[in-house]
C-alpha cells in the first residue's frame, strides 16, 4: 500500500475520532446542534367505515387512500381522497376517518399539525355475520 494513502486513512480516522469526541462534549455542554426532534402521528382510535350496501350486495371489495390534516389535540380536518377504487368506498371512508382519533405528531417535543396518508380498505371477508343479518 503506497505510504500517501497510508497517512491519509490514518488521518481520517483521527478526525473522525476527533469529531465524535468533540460532538460529545459539545452534547454534554447542551449546545443546539439544530437537530429536530420529531415523531409522527398515529392514530389511536378508529369508527369501523360502513360497508355501502350497493357494493355488499355485488360482493365489490376495494380501498381508499385518503390524506387528511391531523391538528395539534389530534382531530382530524381537510380529508382528502388520494385514490379510490369506488366513489361508494371514499364517501364511507371519508365519513369514518373524520371520528378517528389520533396522537398528534410532534416537534421539539410540542404538539404540532402534520398530514397524514390513511388507507382504508372494504373487505368482505372482514365482516362479521351479525353486521350482514342487520341490513
Amino acid at each position: 500500500m503506497n505510504i500517501k494513502k497510508i497517512a491519509f486513512i490514518a488521518f481520517a480516522q483521527v478526525a473522525a475520532c476527533g469529531a465524535a469526541i468533540a460532538a460529545s462534549a459539545e452534547e454534554q455542554a447542551g449546545i443546539d446542534f439544530g437537530i429536530e426532534d420529531q415523531t409522527d402521528a398515529y392514530v389511536l382510535e378508529t369508527v369501523t367505515p360502513k360497508y355501502p350496501v350497493e357494493m355488499l350486495q355485488r360482493g365489490i371489495q376495494g380501498s381508499t387512500l385518503l390524506m387528511l390534516r391531523v391538528d395539534e389535540q389530534g382531530e382530524v380536518s381537510d380529508v382528502r381522497v388520494l385514490s379510490s377504487s369506488s366513489p361508494a368506498f371514499s364517501k364511507s371512508a371519508i365519513k369514518s376517518v373524520k371520528n378517528w382519533y389520533f396522537q398528534p405528531g410532534t416537534k421539539n417535543g410540542r404538539a404540532v399539525a402534520q398530514t397524514v396518508t390513511v388507507p382504508v380498505d372494504f373487505l368482505i371477508d372482514d365482516l362479521q355475520m351479525p353486521a350482514l343479518a342487520s341490513r
